[in-house]
């Protein structure tokens, strides 16, 4: 006969030997094993020795009874309880009461039910082992509960908290005695409770889980306000609950502290929309407030307007200054525009400074709402402008700077963001050409200015390569002698559409693109080389002028680029002459001394362009140690009845040969003025009554006439 799987092990303590016996085998047949104690004692020390899984044991024990037993293993034990089972004379009460003080599990009374007793010994057994499974899993519950941040809470369809069970970092909000039993709308604030009480019925409808996010005041005393400032936003902790059903009508809710993910998020928030430098909004900001506050005025037909400020030689400051001096100055811009920008400017429904913002190097934008003139916009601009001409104080530096400011208007003037801010732009670039320090208005009429603009731009940068370009050249004359004794390079430009382009609209373009080096240097080839061919053996050489701009000045290649061209034509040095604004010689005096130093040391001749219009220094002309001055030609024209230019044409004559220079008069165009300038003893002249800017072969002509006729 097969025997059943071993199931467990008993103690039986009992002085009864028959008794043991029956025992033994009532639990053999149920496949337990036993061990047997004769008295309390040995039942004791049986227990430390094997640690049964139940203990079976007689009330009545001689020495040590079965009370005292069960007391002393309860005192014992350590971890999970034992299950215990009394055998009790008959049914007395008192026996079974004091059983179970004692600490027993169950009881079992005399006579014993011998047939059943394996089968109660197991079912003990049984419940035992599910009650030490639920206490390992209430502890196990216990301890993941008592590790995670959320509060848990039951409630039923009505509102009413059920339970609650607080979280630890949730303690300082509300206790549990505050909540359970109590209905939604006693704790929390009735608009947040009447939205809770929605998600759970929808919660208990759908049987799906939902959410919702809600914001507490921090307990404690408002922050204090110092007079004259605005009163600082009551502290809150954030919090979202999770609601899901776990019956008909009951729902468990977990409710968890986010105030620290809602901070990381606003931190994330203001990196991505806060200019790093300044603290105000960036160009992201202000075009989803931009896009905002056009949607609103398109719903409620409002006007509004976007200015766009620059600030003045800000690259001055920087080049000058340094750039820690120029963030500063940003910084303290900003500042300025902040105060300037009053609230009635802004849109009052959102944060005031959104409506100000910085959208890359010295650009900054202000959104005007609710429009109703344009002269409001014009004021704003305006106090703007003002603001800027007060010295910035800046370490040990008073700074001053202006700026110009571009205004474009919704509706009138575009119905999107992009040509909104594009058109203010176009606008602020209309008030840095009308002289800087102006705010102007954004019309039409600017945009075809900028595209012919672009557009010439894009033609003269073909204009090298396509071979557009071509020189001109006015002869210059030896007041003395009447003969050419040089001419003066002039650049023109043949478009393909437009025809010829005065060199008074495309020279200014090439030098805001930095176009004029390259065409600066093709010109200085084109010259030299024409000037070679016109070098006759025997007669006198033929001095050729090339104007050199202020950027090509500064160009750290200028002396290989003027070398190379020499090379590469065979002109000798003394031949070319290289002409230089007063300006371009007194913008860095220094360096300027060092590339004149080198230019002379090369040979090259060197003349000041357009002398007594700019702010010369007699001190350093005579350092400058250059070779001619050639007076402008606003002196010139007036002459010889415009007796101040007459003074002041003498008086350059008189200057320039004391410093032994010569002088070029430029813009002789009457017979008068040629022989006032011989008699005050200029030295050469050039204009129209002389001669026109002609082509290479007019020239050539020229110096053929000018041979024969000295050979008569």
């Amino acid at each position: 006969m097969a025997t059943s799987p071993k199931r467990g092990l008993v103690l039986v303590a009992d002085d009864d030997p028959t008794m043991r016996l029956l025992m033994l085998e009532m639990l053999a047949q149920v496949g337990l094993d036993a061990i047997e104690a004769e008295d309390g004692v040995k039942a004791l020390a049986c227990y430390h020795s094997v640690a049964p899984d139940l203990v079976l044991l007689d009330v009545d024990m001689p020495g040590m009874d079965g009370f005292s037993v069960c007391r002393e293993i309860r005192r014992l034990e350590t971890q999970a309880s034992v299950p215990i089972i009394m055998v009790t004379g008959g049914d007395e009460l008192e026996s079974v009461t004091r059983a179970y003080e004692a600490g027993a599990t169950d009881f079992v009374s005399k006579p014993i039910n011998w047939p059943i007793l394996g089968h109660r010994v197991l079912y003990v057994l049984r419940a035992s082992d599910a009650i030490s499974r639920l206490r390992i899993a209430d502890a196990q519950h216990r301890a993941v509960l008592a590790a995670i941040p959320d509060t848990f809470f039951r409630m039923n369809k009505d509102g009413y908290y059920l339970d609650y069970e607080q979280g630890h970092e949730a303690s300082s909000v509300f206790s549990t005695e505050r909540c359970v039993g109590q209905h939604l709308s006693q704790v929390l604030p009735a608009d947040i409770a009447g939205h809770m009480l929605e998600q759970v019925q929808t919660v208990l409808d759908t049987q799906h889980i939902r959410s919702l996010d809600y914001e507490l005041p921090l307990p404690g005393p408002a922050p204090r306000v110092r007079q004259g400032e605005h009163p600082a936003p009551q502290p809150v902790r954030h919090f979202e609950a999770r609601l899901v059903a776990t019956g008909p009508d009951e729902v468990l809710g977990l409710v968890r502290d986010i105030s620290e993910r809602k901070r990381s998020e606003e931190q994330i928030r203001r990196l991505a929309y806060c200019d790093s430098l300044t603290g105000i909004p960036n160009r992201q900001a202000f075009l989803e407030t931009l896009e905002a506050e056009l949607a609103r005025s398109r719903k409620a037909n409002k006007k509004f307007a976007v200015l766009f400020m620059d600030l003045d030689a800000f690259k001055r400051i920087n080049d000058t200054l340094g750039h820690d001096v120029g963030d500063h100055l940003l910084k303290a811009v900003s500042e300025r525009l902040r105060e300037t920008t009053r609230p009635g400017d802004l849109i009052s429904r959102t944060e005031a400074a959104t409506n100000l913002a910085r959208l890359g190097g010295d650009e900054f934008t202000i959104l005007i709402p609710d429009l109703e003139r344009v002269e409001d916009a014009l004021n704003v601009a305006h106090r703007v402008k003002e603001a800027m001409r007060r010295p910035f104080l800046l370490d040990a530096h008073e700074i001053f700077v202006t700026a110009s400011i571009g205004i474009s208007l919704y509706p009138e003037d575009g119905e999107d963001c992009n040509s909104l801010l594009k058109y203010a732009d176009t606008a602020m670039y209309h008030a840095k050409n009308c002289g800087k320090n102006n705010a102007k208005l954004y019309s039409s009429s600017l945009t075809m200015q900028i595209m012919s603009h672009v557009k010439l731009e894009v033609g003269l940068r073909k204009a090298l390569q396509n071979d557009e370009l071509y020189l001109l050249y006015q002869p210059q004359i030896d007041v003395a002698s009447a003969q050419i004794t040089g001419f003066e390079a002039l650049v023109r430009w043949r478009h393909p559409e437009r025809g010829v382009i005065s060199p008074t609209e495309f020279i200014p373009l090439a030098e805001e693109t930095g176009l004029i080096v390259p065409i600066g240097e093709w010109v200085l080839r084109t010259a030299c080389q024409q000037a070679m061919a016109w070098q006759t053996a025997g007669k006198p050489p033929v001095r050729v002028a090339v104007n050199l701009s202020a950027k090509q000045f500064k160009d750290e290649n200028l002396m290989q680029i003027v070398l190379s061209a020499l090379h590469d034509t065979g002109l000798p040095a003394e031949l070319l002459e290289l002409e230089l604004t007063e300006g371009t010689l007194m913008d860095d005096a220094r360096a300027t001394m060092a590339t004149l130093e080198q230019l002379r040391g090369i040979g090259v001749y060197l003349s000041i362009d357009d002398f007594g219009t700019g702010y010369s220094s007699m001190n350093y002309l005579k350092r400058f140690d250059v070779r001619a001055l050639k007076i402008d030609k606003s002196f010139i024209s007036g002459l010889p009845l415009d007796s101040e230019n007459a003074a002041i044409t003498r008086a350059i004559i008189a200057m320039a040969h004391g410093l032994k220079m010569a002088v070029v008069a430029e813009g002789v165009e009457t017979d008068a003025q040629l022989v006032l300038l011989e008699q005050y003893g200029c030295d050469m002249v050039q204009g129209y009554y002389l001669g026109h800017p002609s082509p290479p072969d007019t020239i050539h002509r020229m110096l053929a006439s000018q041979t024969a006729l000295a050979m008569t």
